[in-house]
């Protein structure tokens, strides 16, 4: 047993679950229901939408294509002057920006006459006024409003109180600043048109807000689009944009040179005046010093000095050399070794005596060496040989002391000189320094004069040639057809959006709409069996209602072969296999609220058990508003309250009704306590006695949310079975019946569900469909299940006649 309180969380939880989600299935069902909400928004939008296409001004396009160039240089392989590119700048971006700047504007506004602006007759535009020759404005007139006045052969205007013409078509009309000259009469009915003069500045700004541009992608071509309601005029006005763009790019290119030349040539006169000066200076200082070049002088005079140096040095090593070659002739034990290392320097070399006396030592030593194998050293040859060599030494050593006092005179010499050459070259660097500024300044001058010449001439070229960087591609011409609006779009978007909105509009009304529309919400949210799903009745046209009119409830006997017929069969049959697993012999049949069929269910559902060959009876407990006794055409009375109270036995009071095995136990009259009645001893004397002499007892009682009768009765029979009517039960009152069943421990078999629409297979899952499709008519003729079929099912409209 399900304790109340888990069973209202439950019930909560379902309420939220209920609300959740949206199916496509559910989308359909919604827009089938609603279908005369989504028809209405439909028309409405596309109404609308067709109304605001009629209304608005037909508007054409033109396009022109120019070409955005790189500056070119007049002279090849010569550099634009003035040719600089900037990384963060999208050139192409800033040429837009100039197509649709205000001064292009004023120009096309004044090339064309657009200040101009013409009223008064709503079918003539300014080109069919004007044609080929548009007005000029001179100057700024003092009257901004003319009439013009229209005649068969010619055209006058009149403005602030004067009145200009009247001159023939084809002749100039001249009317103090507004200069016109129609060449023939427009093609109007109107005699009078009003002319009215803007400021070029709002004639601007209308050519500015129809003018857009567009890069072509990967190129340099800007397409220039002009939009407005004059094909015509618009064809003009996007060729003059273009023009007036160009002319205004070349001009604007010329002026930047001539600017630029100008600019040379005044800093070539000042850098002129600077290089003179520069000479001037440089030639006053080369005559205070007598020289023409310090720099060179001051270099001859170091390279003496690094010379005379060169020469001190070789000869302080010679006289080194010299030295030791006295010092080591000294000692009468002098080695030959020695000598010969002395006598291979360049100090040797240099002095041809000393270098003979080297010579004539070396040949003598050889020779003795030579005597010395034959003889020994006291030998008198080898003696005379020892007397040579050392008078050769003394020689040798004379003439080196000799050579050493010239070396020293010559190193004294050259010191001398050197020195005086040093104390000269004292007086050259800040010569140098003042000599090397001024060269600097006027080479630096010099540089920069003959830049400015060459820059100068780049810039008179570029001023004398067409240097204009656009070119006009291709020329608009005048459109045939007008852009906008375009009808058949916009009724297609109209049409669109009226069905998206309907849509919109039938799911708004789905949501606000609390009723139970799917077996899903039965099953699933409330974990509640649905025991059958009635279609609404419909009987075959041979039943003749005007008989017995209460008939018409029982279409299981009416029309057996009916769909309906066979839902409640179907019914029949789940309550059967309950049936089987559970002593299952009373009934009660109850619903939510009143009008949901269940007194309609519970005949049908009598009938069916009846034509089962089963003993049935209909106890017609709704002791506050009996209807069972009309349907089946039996008294009211004795009934139910006679049986209970005890004034009638049960059998006495059981009418035997036109159908077979079924018999209906009345009302009776209606008692002042219905609920305590109910439940009495009494009625459970009477269950027990239907018991034993039917098979199946089936119960009538009231709403569940009216009174108390049916949760009373609920709790005296085997079972109790909700009906539910689809599309008009609301969701809260069927778990509020549910919730209360189960709060008196009720046992509730299940749900049937009533006046279910089968023919709407989005919910359903097309089993009403089949289902007709195999009855057919209901005299068996049945067709086959086509794509076309499912396609109709899906949108709710395949055809079949609502149950």
């Amino acid at each position: 047993m399900t304790d109340p309180r888990t069973q209202s969380t439950e019930q909560t939880d379902d309420a939220e679950a209920w609300e959740a989600g949206f199916t496509v299935r559910d989308l359909l069902a919604a827009v089938r229901r609603h279908w005369w909400a989504v028809l209405a928004m439909f028309v409405a939008v596309v109404a609308i939408g067709v109304w605001r296409t009629v209304r608005q001004p037909r508007l054409y396009e033109a396009s022109v294509t120019v070409r955005i160039q790189e500056g070119q240089s007049p002279l090849p392989g010569v550099q634009a002057p003035g040719a600089t590119m900037d990384w963060r700048v999208d050139r192409l971006l800033s040429e837009q920006q100039v197509i649709k700047s205000q001064i292009v504007g004023e120009r096309v506004a004044r090339a064309l006459g657009l200040r101009v602006g013409v009223s008064g007759s709503k079918k003539l535009r300014f080109s069919t006024l004007f044609d080929s020759v548009p007005p000029r404005i001179i100057g700024e007139p003092s009257v901004t409003e003319y009439r013009l006045l229209l005649g068969r052969d010619d055209y006058s205007l009149t403005g602030g109180g004067t009145r200009y013409g009247p001159v023939p078509y084809g002749r100039v009309l001249d009317a103090g600043g507004l200069v016109l000259q129609l060449m023939h009469h427009p093609a109007t009915d109107d005699d009078e048109v009003v002319l009215s003069i803007m400021p070029v500045a709002w004639a601007a700004g209308a050519v500015r807000g129809g003018v857009s541009t567009r890069v072509v992608p990967q190129t340099d071509i800007v397409e220039i689009t002009y939009q407005g309601g004059d094909p015509k005029l618009v064809r003009d006005i996007a060729n003059t944009v273009a023009s007036s763009y160009a002319s205004f790019s070349s001009e604007t290119q010329k002026s930047s040179a001539r600017g630029k030349s100008e600019f040379i040539k005044e800093q070539i006169k000042v850098q002129e005046k600077l290089l003179f000066d520069a000479q001037e200076r440089l030639k006053r200082f080369q005559g205070a010093n007598q020289t023409s070049d310090v720099t060179a002088e001051a270099a001859a005079l170091f390279s003496n000095i690094h010379s005379l140096e060169a020469d001190r040095r070789s000869a302080l090593v010679e006289q080194k050399v010299y030295l030791t070659l006295i010092g080591n002739l000294q000692p009468a034990d002098t080695l030959d070794e020695q000598l010969r290392r002395l006598v291979g320097t360049d100090a040797g070399a240099r002095n041809q005596a000393i270098a003979d006396l080297y010579a004539q030592w070396f040949q003598l030593v050889k020779e003795r060496e030579a005597l010395l194998v034959k003889y020994d050293p006291n030998h008198p040859d080898v003696q005379a040989f020892d007397r040579l060599i050392t008078r050769t030494k003394r020689d040798l050593q004379t003439a080196s002391r000799v050579y050493l006092q010239a070396l020293a005179s010559r190193l004294e010499s050259l010191e001398r000189t050197i020195s005086d050459l040093r104390g000269q070259a004292e007086k050259y660097p800040p010569l140098q320094a003042e000599q090397g500024r001024l060269l600097s300044d006027m080479q630096t001058i010099k540089t920069l004069y003959d830049e400015l010449q060459s820059q100068y001439q780049l810039a008179r070229i570029s001023e004398s040639a067409d240097g204009g960087t656009v070119r006009i591609i291709d020329e608009a011409t005048m459109p045939l057809f007008a852009v906008a609006p375009n009808r058949r779009r916009a009724a297609t978007m109209s049409m669109i959006l009226g069905l998206l909105l309907g849509i919109g509009l039938a799911v708004l009304l789905e949501k606000l709409d609390n009723s139970v529309k799917t077996p899903d919400e039965i099953r699933d949210r409330l974990d509640l069996t649905v025991l059958g799903m009635i279609p609404g009745i419909k009987l075959n046209e041979d039943v003749d209602l005007r008989a017995t009119p209460a008939i018409g409830r029982l279409v299981t006997h009416a029309d057996p072969r009916s769909p309906v017929a066979e839902a409640y069969r179907s019914l029949r049959t789940n309550l059967a296999f309950a049936r089987a697993h559970q002593d299952l012999r009373t009934i009660v049949l109850t619903s939510p609220g009143p009008a949901d069929g269940k007194s309609t269910t519970i005949a049908n559902l009598a009938i069916t058990f009846a034509q089962q060959g089963q003993r049935t009876l209909v106890v017609d407990a709704d002791l506050r508003r009996a209807v069972l006794d009309k349907t089946f055409s039996v008294p009211r009375s004795p009934g139910l309250t006679d049986v209970i109270l005890g004034t009638t036995p049960l059998r006495d009071a059981v009418n035997p009704s036109a159908i077979p095995n079924l018999s209906v136990l009345g009302s009776g009259q209606f008692p002042p306590n219905p609920s305590e009645l109910l439940g009495s001893p009494g009625m459970r004397a009477l269950i027990a006695d239907s018991k034993e002499l039917f098979d199946v007892v089936l119960f009538d009682s009231p709403p569940l949310l009216a009174v108390t009768d049916a949760a009373v009765l609920s709790t005296l029979v085997d079972g109790t079975v909700v009906v539910v009517r689809m599309g008009s039960t609301a969701r809260e009152a069927v778990k509020r019946a549910i919730l209360q069943l189960r709060t008196v421990h009720g046992r509730v078999l299940g749900a049937v569900l009533n006046d279910v629409d089968y023919n709407s297979g989005s919910y359903y899952g097309g089993y009403g469909y089949y289902y007709y499709a195999y009855y057919g008519d209901g005299n068996g003729n049945g067709r086959r299940n086509t794509v076309m079929d499912r396609v109709k099912r899906l949108a709710g409209r395949s055809g079949r006649p609502r149950g």
